[in-house]
C-alpha cells in the first residue's frame, strides 16, 4: 500500500475516529483509506479496487466535515449519481448542499469555492477536462480523486497536470485475496478474420480480412515515410470493432449460457443490435431495458460506451468483452462489473470472456489492456 500522511487536518472539523476492527473487512479498509486521506494533506487521488466501496469512503470523509459543508462531486457519467444517492441513503448521510456535475459541463463550477471536491473516476479525465480541472483545483484545497484503475502514464499525466498524486493504493489482487471482490478467470478466444463474407468497399467486394491486409499495408507504408497513420488505424480499429468473426463467436457464446445472465460489452452500437439480444447505447432511448438488467431482470444485455463504470448488476458473474482497446483502464473497469460478492452466490467465481481477432495488433492491445490482472488466471482457449 503506498501512502502519504501530513498531520496539517484543520482543528475546527470532527477529530478521527478508530477503526472499528469488529466490522467486516471491507468496512475497516474503507475506514482505513478515509483515514489516510483525512491525516494527509486532503489532497490526492485513492487508488482503490473497483467493488470496494470507494463512494463510501467519499462519504465517510463528508462526514467528518461540517454537515451543512459546500460539496461538488464530478463524474463521468450521470448514472454514476444513482450509486451516490443511494449510498448517501445507506450511510444515513444529508446535505443539502452537495452539486453534482458531469465532467462535460465542469468548466460551469470552475471558479466556485468548495469545501470539498470529488473527482470521481478521475482516470477518465480528457485533456480539455484537465484544462478545466487544473483552474477548479487553484480556488480549492480539499480534493479527493478516485479511482479503481491508473497506469502509469495517467498517473503521471494527473500529477503533471493537477499536482495530485497516489496517497493510497488498493490493488485487485489484494481485494481478491482478503475476499472483499470475488476470484476471477479471464478465457481469451482468438478468431481468424472473416475470408468469406465480402462487403462492397469502393468498387470492389472484399473480406474482412483482405481489408484489414490492405490497411495494415498502408498504415506501415505511411510510418516508414514518416506521415501520419492515424486516419488509417482509426479505419482498421472499426473494421475489428466491427468484424463479423467476432460477432459470430460472440453469439456463439451466447447460445452456449442462454440461460445465464451475461453482460457484453460492443465497441458499436451496430453489433450490438445484430446480437439477437436486448441492447442499450446512445441510440436506444428506453431506459428501462437497461435498468432492469441492473436491477436483476433479464438475462443477457448488450452495451455499447454505457454502464463501464459506477454500475452494479445483480446477480452477474459472467461478461463477454465483444471489443477492447488497449487502456487498460476501460478494460478493468468492464471485467470488474461482475465481480462483486454476492451473499446468496459464496461460491462465486467471475468468468470473463474476452474475444479477440489472431492479428498481432489486436493482441497487442490486449496485452496492455490486461496489465492490472494476475497472468496466471489468463487462460487461451
Amino acid at each position: 500500500m503506498i501512502t502519504g500522511i501530513h498531520k496539517d487536518k484543520d482543528p475546527t472539523l470532527n477529530l478521527d475516529d478508530p477503526i472499528d476492527t469488529t466490522l467486516p473487512l471491507r468496512d475497516q479498509r474503507q475506514e482505513e483509506f478515509t483515514n489516510i486521506f483525512w491525516n494527509s494533506e486532503q489532497r490526492g487521488i485513492l487508488m482503490i479496487a473497483p467493488r470496494v466501496g470507494k463512494c463510501f469512503i467519499g462519504i465517510n470523509i463528508m462526514q467528518k466535515l461540517r454537515s451543512d459543508s459546500k460539496i461538488l462531486i464530478a463524474i463521468p457519467d450521470n448514472k454514476i449519481q444513482i450509486s451516490w444517492e443511494e449510498d448517501f441513503v445507506k450511510k444515513g448521510y444529508v446535505n443539502p448542499n452537495i452539486t453534482f456535475t458531469n465532467y462535460r459541463s465542469l468548466s460551469k463550477y470552475q471558479r466556485f469555492l468548495y469545501d470539498f471536491i470529488i473527482l470521481d473516476e478521475i482516470h477518465t479525465l480528457s485533456a480539455a477536462q484537465l484544462t478545466v480541472c487544473k483552474t477548479l483545483l487553484k480556488n480549492n484545497k480539499r480534493i479527493l480523486g478516485l479511482t479503481g484503475t491508473l497506469t502509469d502514464d495517467t498517473e503521471q499525466l494527473l500529477y503533471q497536470k493537477l499536482k495530485l498524486g497516489v496517497i493510497a493504493e488498493y490493488k485487485i489482487e489484494q481485494a481478491v485475496e482478503e475476499g472483499i471482490v470475488v476470484d476471477y478467470e479471464i478465457f481469451i478466444i482468438q478468431v481468424p478474420l472473416d475470408t468469406f463474407v465480402r462487403t462492397l468497399h469502393k468498387t470492389k467486394y472484399i473480406t474482412e480480412k483482405t481489408r484489414y491486409n490492405n490497411l495494415t499495408w498502408v498504415v506501415n507504408d505511411l510510418e516508414k515515410k514518416k506521415k501520419s497513420s492515424m486516419f488509417m488505424r482509426l479505419a482498421r480499429m472499426r473494421l475489428i470493432q466491427r468484424s463479423i468473426s467476432k460477432l459470430n463467436k460472440t453469439k456463439e457464446l451466447l447460445a452456449k449460457y442462454s440461460n445465464e445472465r451475461i453482460l457484453v460489452f460492443c465497441g458499436i452500437t451496430d453489433i450490438a443490435d445484430h446480437l439477437g439480444i436486448p441492447a442499450y447505447h446512445s441510440k436506444v432511448k428506453e431506459k428501462k431495458v437497461f435498468e432492469d438488467f441492473a436491477n436483476g431482470l433479464g438475462n443477457q444485455l448488450a452495451v455499447v460506451k454505457i454502464g463501464n463504470t459506477g454500475v452494479t448488476y445483480k446477480p452477474l458473474d459472467k461478461v463477454i468483452i465483444n471489443y477492447f482497446s488497449s487502456s487498460a483502464e476501460d478494460l478493468t473497469q468492464r471485467i470488474n462489473r461482475c465481480m462483486g460478492l454476492e451473499y446468496s452466490n459464496p461460491n462465486k467465481k467471475a468468468q470473463i470472456y474476452i474475444i479477440t481477432s489472431d492479428e498481432e495488433i489486436e493482441l497487442k492491445w490486449l496485452t496492455k489492456a490486461l496489465e492490472f490482472f494476475d497472468p496466471t488466471k489468463v487462460n487461451f482457449l
